[in-house]
């Protein structure tokens, strides 16, 4: 299995060579990095990822995490946590097929927002990250 994707403007180019885990996250730094409602994440091993043209310029979003980005659209692209070098996330809406990438559970679910009705069936996790 290979899966591509990039951001809006397509500078930057990655493809994943192994099958990811994907969740819906409601925690606030998320909304805050996606300016939206909630993330999806798609989970991959670290180096079953290849940046295929340019790389993302990088920011550290909290204390906990980095995040990548493109510098020229701006599109968000990834989340990796200090903690866990062996994966980083890639938002599921640079895949250039998202179709096939279904979330599996929710993640940060005490920080859903009241009227977020997508996903409701599927499992919860909480989250301790609060920023």
């Amino acid at each position: 299995m290979t899966l591509s994707g990039g951001c809006l403007c397509g500078r930057i180019r990655f493809t994943v060579d192994s099958e990811p885990r994907v969740h819906y996250c409601h925690c606030d730094m998320c909304r805050r990095a996606t300016g939206s409602a909630f993330a999806v994440l798609a989970w991959v091993q670290s180096q079953s990822l290849a940046w295929t043209a340019a790389e993302p310029a990088y920011r550290r979003s909290s204390p906990i995490a980095l995040r990548g980005f493109c510098s020229s659209c701006g599109s968000p692209l990834s989340l990796a946590y200090d903690a866990s070098p062996h994966e980083i996330a890639l938002h599921v809406g640079t895949f250039d097929d998202p179709a096939p990438l279904q979330p599996r559970y929710n993640y940060g679910s005490s920080q859903r927002l009241g009227w977020v009705c997508c996903g409701i069936d599927l499992p919860h996790h909480e989250t301790e990250e609060r920023w």
